[in-house]
């Protein structure tokens, strides 16, 4: 065979939500032109209309909400490219939707105080919203909502397991091993899976019993007029009286979700001992049971006397539990990672567009602040901080959706690549802002100093421009080597 032949039969092939092609080291996606520059020409704008308005509460852009919807365009902008083919139609506009109306809670309930007055009222003193806000029956449908989901997936996912097929069936999207759903030699028993599902459904009620606290629920939701106490968030049938629920009446969600964890969690680790325990009893021919491992004790030499032989019993039970403990603990982990699939993606995609929120804000605020250091670790970092969870965020949702890991590593090198140029470009953009800063205030424009002096990243990204730079001429300078 040649040798392109084998370079070719040797080479990976690309998954259809790849991005970057790690071979050739270019990218698989060519955006056009106006969509480079649109989003390029109204990021600066954006930016300086963010850092010269919104000073006081009563001028436009108090709240950074336009910024926000332009980290928002770019986060849909990235789901597309990742969710392009069209096999993946269905899913990329499930994405979307929920990203909408991520856009939209986080938009009204984050910069409510930008809102034109008659929302703002309707939001705040609306009769609906003060209804939901203090209505049992809200939070009580939210929690067993979230439950039932779990709960369906799950019981498809153990029918499908019982008929002897692959409970967690994936996406192929074209890569070595991505087919639909795992080899059969990795799939979990039937045992395997309930025990994980059952911890599962264990660390989700832990969580809600977490969250259907009332002060955590006020974080969140606090309308006017409304107070979320322990009633608020109780059982709707009864008569809950004062502040609490107590010993007489309903109780509260987070008590019912905590019995609920505590029935799942021993169920769950009970059936994964015993699963542990019916192995190392199979690894000594002492039930009849059909392991996927071959029996230790016949990989072993016979041993000789009682101690010897007592010995050599004892190593056989410790390596094989140890081997089924380390395999069913190894499926547990992916088994919570599929468990709460249908309810994680979405979850993720709310915590990027909240962590957008956060970095359009303190961006906001560095921007009208004096460049000190202090704005730096008060401002900037948080702000790097939030976006990269946001990044994470969107890049966990789509991999979890699709449940590849394939999307999270090709993703991460193509915005990585990215995130380099911009960095090494972003000198640029800020001193065209900076001068444009020094005009309007010759021109007595504005006396504001939203881009002056240039921010720290200013000098950091030229630093690293002329580093780089100096690396890469002192390559194309070095001679080449003289063939022998």
């Amino acid at each position: 065979m040649p040798d392109s032949a084998v370079t070719s039969a040797q080479r990976p092939k690309q998954a259809i939500t790849d991005l970057y092609d790690e071979e050739r080291r270019t990218f698989l996606i060519q955006y056009p032109l106006w969509v480079i520059l649109g989003l390029s020409l109204s990021g600066v704008a954006v930016i300086a209309l963010t850092g010269y308005l919104g000073y006081t509460k009563s001028e436009p852009l108090s709240q950074p909400w336009l910024l926000f919807l332009w980290f928002c365009a770019v986060l849909i902008t990235l789901q597309i490219s990742i969710f392009r083919d069209t096999s993946l139609r269905a899913r990329l506009i499930a994405t979307l939707i929920m990203s909408l109306l991520a856009i939209v809670f986080i938009g009204i309930t984050y910069f409510n105080q930008s809102l034109p007055e008659i929302l703002r009222n309707l939001l705040q003193q609306g009769r609906f919203l003060r209804f939901l806000a203090g209505n049992q029956w809200t939070y009580t449908v939210v929690n067993f909502l979230l439950i039932g989901i779990f709960w369906l997936d799950t019981i498809r996912r153990w029918v499908r397991r019982a008929r002897g097929q692959s409970p967690n069936p994936g996406v192929d999207i074209g890569f070595p091993y991505s087919g639909r759903g795992p080899r059969d030699n990795d799939m979990p028993s039937l045992q395997e899976l309930i025990s994980g599902d059952l911890i599962a459904a264990a660390v989700l009620t832990l969580l809600l019993s977490f969250i259907f606290e009332p002060q955590i629920i006020s974080l969140f939701i606090h309308p006017q007029g409304v107070e979320i106490t322990n009633c608020t968030v109780s059982w709707p049938i009864g008569a809950c009286v004062g502040y609490g629920a107590g010993p007489t009446n309903p109780p509260t969600l987070s008590f019912i979700d905590l019995i609920q964890t505590l029935l799942y969690l021993p169920l769950g680790l009970l059936i994964l001992a015993l699963t542990a325990t019916v192995s190392g009893l199979g690894a000594l021919q002492g039930v009849n049971e059909h392991h996927s491992e071959e029996s230790l004790i016949m990989q072993k030499p016979n041993p000789t006397g009682t101690g010897a032989a007592a010995t050599g019993v004892t190593d056989t039970v410790i390596d094989t539990l140890r081997a089924a403990l380390d395999r069913r603990i190894r499926l547990l982990l992916a088994n919570l990672a599929l468990a709460f699939r249908y309810i994680g993606w979405p979850v993720l995609l709310f915590i990027a567009t909240y962590g957008l929120a956060e970095l359009s804000t303190n961006s906001q605020l560095y921007l009208h602040s004096g460049k000190q250091l202090h704005d730096v670790i008060f401002d900037v970092l948080p702000a790097l901080g939030w976006g990269l969870a946001a990044v994470v965020g969107l890049v966990l949702s789509a991999a979890l959706m699709l449940f590849r890991w394939r999307v999270v590593d090709n993703t991460f090198r193509f915005l990585g690549l990215i995130g380099f140029i911009l960095l090494l470009t972003f000198w640029i953009f800020s001193l065209a802002l900076w001068g444009v800063n020094e005009l309007l205030i010759n021109v007595n424009v504005s006396n504001r100093t939203p881009f002056s002096p240039p921010s720290w990243m200013t000098g950091i990204s030229l630093a690293l421009l002329i580093i780089f730079g100096v690396v890469v001429f002192a390559r194309r300078r070095r001679p080449a080597a003289k063939p022998q």
